[in-house]
């Protein structure tokens, strides 16, 4: 038997609150050996006594809440939480998937889902509402994710009470929008209740088998037109536009040759842009014949188009949208690596350059410097932007590898932001402020429309951003800081950094738009509820409907 006294507390024995408010009047409490136990010293309780006749009772005074007092301790987000504001908002829960399939085979599930989607391009906030979407769908209420760059870890508790840990690494990303709309459509069509997790198994087999939506000489052909849309909508004439399409076509070839080396970015960005700006220079060599014409302000913007398709677009968009989302490491690693490739594009530009010039020195031709003014914004007329804008948006969705119906989508989404920036750029505005407006008008429609085509929106977000990339800023820049003997030194390196200010504030713009958007998702969240209800008809006892 214990020597522990009756009611004493145990070690894992937590304290009730006013426990100490009735003591036991005689309670000893054991003192060292030796010596005698002591009484606790008790007031004795007294019993309530009647107020006098002819008085009011004394009425208890309300207990005012202090105003210095401290708020509640913050809880763990519940992972019903988490989805709030993505496209995966209000699961239907299907308890009876947690029940017929173990724990370890719906987080197989979502290691699959969350490779391929990294693997096609998807921002760390979208893997993770994706998979916590498939997760909560399943039953699974207790997960822990931890993804990166290259890898997603997933440990989750099953019912008993064990963990289960798994980790995926993702290898050797391809940019496939189509392959990432497909996993979309399967997570939103798990989330409302219509696939199991057996299903979902077998279409993401389908999923990852399935040829790639463009074949290869008609992205390459893509990237050319993309190209001859930038310098279309600069203003340069047909051989400019034309040149600029062979010089894209030129870059992709080179660069698909030396993918059998793994360069890393660097090297492939700096070999891109020497190689756009020899091929312009070669082509404005030939301008002196008379069949061939071609102006300074037409070599200008054939390196421009080049460098478009050569900026990296989706990272930078991917890193402002992993640390607004709250992934700093992951959104750090991305800005970083988009920094190690711009500057090695800037790099190959500037070489290109030096040497273009060194020949032009050698051989006694005159290359007339273009007129930064001239060249600050789109020269072209009006109609002229609006049909290079569209041929850059629906162009840069076939890069992509975007489905054959986000074309048209694409193409007016381009039309729309360039123009926009171009009217406010026009009116007095900055050009970062309205590259920034615009892009935040792209991501708030972009959203829009996305979605109701069962498509996530960076699908159109992207390709229609393309039209308003700097790369004639950066031109212009490396080319007052490359030409020997030239003044213009602070001139070059303010278009330069206004460059990657505009590259920013796109990215930036972009996210904001979505996060802009996302109360407007109504339609889509209803329709998924309609799903669970007809549903829930045909089964009464197979699912619940959880709000957010």
């Amino acid at each position: 038997m214990s020597d522990r006294p009756r009611g004493a507390r145990t070690g894992r024995q937590a304290w009730l609150p006013g426990q100490y408010r009735q003591p036991r009047q005689t309670q000893p409490i054991p003192t060292q050996p030796g010596l005698p136990s002591q009484p606790i010293p008790v007031k004795p309780a007294t019993a309530p006594t009647k107020p006098p006749q002819g008085t009011k009772a004394a009425q208890p005074r309300p207990r005012r809440r202090p105003t210095v007092r401290g708020e509640a301790p913050t809880e763990t987000l519940p992972m019903l939480g988490s989805l709030r504001g993505t496209p995966y908002r209000d699961p239907r829960v299907t308890r009876a998937v947690a029940e017929e399939h173990a724990v370890a085979e719906v987080i197989d599930v979502c290691l699959r889902v969350g490779e391929l989607m990294l693997r096609s391009g998807a921002g760390a906030p979208s893997v993770e509402a994706a998979v916590i979407g498939v997760a909560v769908a399943a039953g699974v209420d207790e997960m822990d994710i931890d993804l990166t760059m290259q890898s997603l870890h997933i440990q989750a508790r099953t019912p008993s009470g064990s963990s289960i840990s798994r980790l995926r690494v993702v290898r050797a990303p391809q940019m496939d929008f189509g392959r990432l709309a497909s996993v979309h459509s399967l997570v939103d069509d798990v989330i409302s209740g219509e696939t199991s997790i057996d299903q979902a198994r077998v279409r993401l087999q389908e999923i990852r088998r399935a040829p790639r939506t463009w074949a290869r000489w008609i992205v390459t052909t893509s990237q050319g037109a993309v190209a001859a849309g930038v310098a279309m909508a600069l203003g340069a004439g047909w051989v400019g536009v034309l040149v600029a399409l062979l010089t894209a076509i030129v870059v992709d070839r080179v660069l698909r040759a030396l993918s059998a080396v793994h360069l890393p970015d660097f090297y492939t960005g700096a070999i891109g842009g020497a190689v756009a700006t020899v091929v312009a220079f070669v082509a404005y060599a030939l301008g002196s014949i008379e069949w061939f014409p071609m102006t300074p302000s037409d070599f200008a913007y054939v390196v421009a188009g080049g460098i478009v398709m050569l900026l990296p677009a989706r990272t930078i968009t991917s890193a402002m949208e992993d640390i607004i989302g709250g992934y700093p490491v992951t959104g750090t690693a991305r800005l970083f690596a988009v920094l190690l490739h711009s500057f090695g594009l800037i790099v190959g530009v500037a070489a290109g350059l030096t040497a273009s010039l060194a020949v032009v020195e050698m051989l006694g031709v005159v290359l007339s410097p273009p007129d930064v003014g001239r060249l600050a914004w789109a020269s072209a007329s009006p109609q002229t932007v609006l049909i290079g804008s569209a041929i850059v948006g629906a162009a840069g969705a076939i890069t992509v590898q975007a489905r054959r119906r986000m074309l048209v989508p694409a193409a007016l989404l381009g039309v729309v932001a360039v123009g926009l920036a171009s009217y406010l750029t026009q009116s007095g505005l900055g050009r970062v402020t309205a590259t920034g407006i615009a892009a935040v008008t792209l991501g708030f429609a972009a959203r829009l429309v996305a979605l109701r085509m069962d498509s996530p929106p960076i699908t159109l977000g992207i390709p229609a951003s393309f039209g308003l990339m700097p790369g004639l800023s950066i031109f212009i820049g490396l080319y007052h800081l490359t030409v020997p003997g030239s003044d213009a030194g602070a001139q070059g390196w303010t278009s330069v950094l206004t460059a990657l200010g505009i590259i920013l504030a796109i990215a930036t713009g972009v996210t904001l738009g979505e996060v802009l958007a996302a109360p407007l998702d109504s339609p889509v969240n209803q329709r998924r509820r309609l799903a669970g209800v007809r549903d829930t008809r045909d089964d009464p006892s197979g699912a619940t409907h959880p709000g957010t």
